[in-house]
């Protein structure tokens, strides 16, 4: 029985020699069209058809004839990695960077847009819960000047919730591996440099600088699994070059 499980919790893990290797077809569509010098638009649209998904899966069956203190088999949740269902995943990318002609201005935007046909239902408890892991929608976007050997630039990246894995420090549960949640974040940085001569140059980053907590949440998003508040962070230094 796992470290840490309550008497009678009835729970085991272990390995599975039959996993077959996960097998993905693709077909991906994409076009680029540069308008200007240093400036362009991009779209690409994606669709993978995905089976063999390795996943923790939890099943109930005895083990080894153990039996209750009534004498009636005892049921153990098994938690092992399985194969899940198949599972479609489709998207589109889209990039935009454009340049001000010589004055050093511009910016770099691009956003990706992700769906599947195997979401997750937190409500259904009678499975344990297959669906695909790591989509979130996205997008950033970067103006910036770069000229005369100064640089500067302001990065804005936003990632909308996503189920990030299957697996909790206190899983345990009849249902399932218990999966966790990375809650929506946004970030917004800034970075600058001055190049003084071909020797040195000086540079300051500020990141985090709306002071962005990372957060992740079980089923429901009453579950607080973990909150990461980092603060602020600021660097100033020197690059010497011989």
């Amino acid at each position: 029985m796992p470290a840490g499980q309550r008497v009678g919790a009835l729970t085991a893990t272990g390995g599975n020699p039959a996993l077959l290797p996960f097998l993905s077809d693709n077909v991906d569509l994409g076009a680029e069209w540069y308008y200007a010098q240093n400036s362009y638009v991009s779209v690409d649209a994606f669709v993978k058809e995905v089976t063999n998904f390795i996943v923790g899966g939890t099943v109930q069956k005895p083990i080894n004839g153990v039996t209750l203190p009534d004498g009636s088999l005892a049921s153990f949740s098994v938690t092992s990695q399985v194969n899940g269902p198949s599972a479609e995943v489709r998207g589109i990318e889209l990039a935009w960077q454009y340049t001000i002609g010589d004055t050093g201005f511009g910016f770099q935007t691009n956003a990706t847009f992700v769906s599947t046909n195997k979401p997750y239902d937190p409500n259904n408890l009678s499975v344990s819960g297959f669906a695909v892991t790591g989509l979130a929608n996205s997008y950033n976007f970067i103006p910036f000047f770069d000229k005369y050997g100064f640089q500067a630039r302001v990065a804005i990246n936003h990632q909308a919730k996503f189920l990030s894995v299957f697996g909790q420090i206190q899983n345990g549960s009849q249902f399932g591996t218990e999966p966790t949640f990375v809650n929506a974040t946004t970030y917004l940085d800034f970075s600058t440099s001055y190049q003084i001569n071909k020797h040195f140059s000086i540079y300051f980053t500020a990141t985090n600088l709306t002071d962005q907590v990372y957060s992740t949440h079980g089923r429901f998003t009453e579950q607080v699994l973990d909150v990461v508040d980092t603060g602020r962070q600021f660097t100033l230094g020197v690059h010497a070059k011989l």
